[in-house]
């Protein structure tokens, strides 16, 4: 009885720790803008999540293959509105994502109604373009839809037993 118990604990704790950050790929792309990688959320994305991290490459016009360094900090760059959430619906709000790339070129991702946008500055004004994300390939969620009913049915079969 005793070991069940902390199996079961220890079981716990394990999916609390696995659930506390989760790790988004990306692509989006639309006017010559292109941009992919992964992103970090504290929680699971079903209500807006603060992105703690963000890396991969992003293509403009006047950058090639950039480098995305990470999440610009809430209240460092005036020049953009932007909350650094994602998740819910729209999965961004109109404020935004804002990252870096190359060490000093702000990009911010946001939504205005339900079209993407993505924005930079350039040279004293703004790059403003429409982008289209990416859909999740239908063998992830078939294998999200396995593995949740392969959880399902060893829990149900421990239950019994």
């Amino acid at each position: 009885m005793l070991k069940t118990f902390i199996g079961a604990a220890v079981l716990a704790l394990a999916s609390v720790a696995a659930h506390a950050d989760t790790v988004w790929n990306f692509t989006y792309s639309g006017d010559g803008v292109s941009a992919s990688g992964s992103f970090t959320t504290v929680g699971d994305g079903s209500t807006p999540s603060a992105v703690t991290s963000i890396s991969g490459t992003y293509s403009d016009a006047q950058v090639a293959n950039g480098t995305i360094d990470g999440v610009v900090a809430l209240g460092t760059d005036g020049g953009f509105y932007y909350d650094n959430l994602f998740g819910g619906s729209p999965l961004f709000s109109n404020s935004g994502l804002l990252f870096d790339v190359d060490g000093g070129i702000h990009v911010n991702l946001y939504t205005v109604g339900n079209d993407y946008r993505s924005v930079k500055w350039l040279d004293g004004g703004v790059v403003d373009t429409a982008v289209t994300l990416a859909v999740p390939e239908p063998g992830s969620v078939a294998m999200l839809l396995a593995g949740l009913g392969a959880l399902g049915f060893a829990s149900r079969r421990r239950s019994r037993g």
